[in-house]
């Protein structure tokens, strides 16, 4: 009798365990965030900017913590902007940098997104709260090491 489609991983490292793991989840969610109709009305990197702007930030901050180019984020910013997600400020502490920051339309959007996110991955994980506390802080601990070596 064969095992489910899956099921036989008792071979394979922890490491690609780990990573089976990581990219089905992200996977799973991703699309089932876009087929809900979360998509920001716009792509996945406009979601991901939502997400990161839980304080006003720079382009080049968001551009390096999302692995995009400046150029590329400075465009998602122009059309986000067109549909009054997210608005340029001056950075007080450098007049000549600016930042960009949620208007109250897209702090709305922001709140659903992580919402979503929230409530799918609880769904899709069925982890205890305190798995589900450790699973955030080992995956917190992951992507500062990713961004540390981003940024090296």
């Amino acid at each position: 009798m064969n095992a489910p489609i899956g099921h036989d991983t008792a071979g394979l490292e922890p490491e690609l365990r780990a990573l089976m793991g990581v990219f089905s989840l992200y996977t799973y969610i991703d699309t089932n965030m876009r087929q809900q109709g979360d998509d920001c009305g716009g792509p996945n990197l406009e979601r991901k900017v939502l997400v990161k702007l839980d304080r006003p930030k720079r382009i080049g901050t968001l551009a390096r913590d999302l692995d995009a180019l400046p150029s590329t984020m400075t465009a998602v910013a122009d059309q986000m902007e067109e549909r009054g997600l997210i608005e340029r400020m001056r950075d007080p502490d450098d007049r000549r940098a600016w930042l960009l920051c949620l208007t109250e339309k897209g702090q709305q959007q922001r709140k659903e997104t992580v919402g979503l996110a929230h409530a799918l991955l609880h769904e899709t994980l069925g982890l205890t709260d305190d798995e589900v506390e450790a699973f955030a802080q080992i995956s917190l601990k992951i992507h500062l090491k990713i961004q540390e070596l981003n940024n090296g």
